[in-house]
């Protein structure tokens, strides 16, 4: 039942992973257009959220795996205060990048979505328009 639990909680944090990794590196058109239009939304409080969020995705996904490993030795009555430490160690940093992207003037542009995409629009000119069609004037 725990192997169970355990599984399903890192099969979580692997999805949460997986689909950072896919708008991250803007592996096709479709993940190109998407991370683009995270990235036009600033300006606007949602934006300004994904400005702080999107960053935070990968340490999530590692919160997860954490969670699931303590889970499952607090079901089998191991030590957890190692794991405990390891969640907190996350949660802290998940705190200070968050606090860095709202007061100290933000991340570096390669910590947000849509930095391999301007990169890949700026080595193929003519898939800006071919893919974003009325956005392409960013």
């Amino acid at each position: 039942m725990v192997a169970n639990s355990t599984a399903l909680i890192a099969l979580v944090g692997l999805a949460i992973a997986l689909v950072w990794a896919w708008a991250w590196f803007g592996i096709g058109a479709s993940a190109r257009r998407v991370s683009v239009r995270l990235e036009l939304g600033g300006g606007n409080a949602a934006g300004e959220m994904g400005r702080v969020v999107w960053p935070l995705m990968p340490m999530l996904s590692v919160l997860w795996f954490l969670t699931a490993d303590l889970m499952a030795r607090e079901a089998r009555g191991l030590d957890t205060l190692g794991s405990l430490g390891l969640v907190i160690g996350v949660l802290a940093l998940m705190a200070a990048v968050a606090v860095q992207a709202l007061y100290f003037g933000g991340l570096p542009e390669w910590a947000y979505p849509g930095w391999m995409a301007r990169r890949y629009y700026a080595a193929h000119p003519g898939a800006r328009e071919r893919e974003l069609g009325a956005c392409a004037a960013i």
